[in-house]
């Protein structure tokens, strides 16, 4: 499709609620497709509404609690928008259900000596 000028709220409105309801039908087509979710979570992140990523990524992981990548990405999204306390619950969570996933403790340490948090 060509490129888009939005100008005015209203038509952002329009266009997000366009996009929206096209990843959802995604969604209901196919609900096990991991990529699906990933791209409307990182779509609504960019949209800067990391509410909705959350809730994007949680109900994911109602769909696939073990995948991996799943977990990364939404940790790191959380990294990114600067949020470590939710950054360090998700990390609790994901050690807590994949204690066996090294990538998680790798992160997991990573992320709290960036902080600066050495004895965590």
């Amino acid at each position: 499709p060509p490129k888009q000028k939005i100008s005015d709220p209203d038509e952002l409105a329009d266009y997000q609620h366009r996009k929206r309801r096209a990843f959802e039908d995604n969604l209901r087509k196919n609900r096990s497709v991991i990529s699906n979710w990933l791209k409307y979570a990182q779509w609504e992140e960019s949209q800067k509404e990391v509410q909705r990523a959350r809730s994007i990524y949680e109900r994911a992981l109602d769909v696939d609690h073990r995948n991996i990548t799943l977990w990364l990405k939404y940790t790191e999204m959380e990294m990114r928008n600067r949020q470590v306390n939710h950054a360090r619950n998700l990390w609790d969570r994901a050690v807590t259900i994949l204690p066996r996933a090294n990538q998680f403790w790798y992160k997991y340490s990573y992320m709290e000596e960036m902080v600066g948090n050495i004895a965590g």
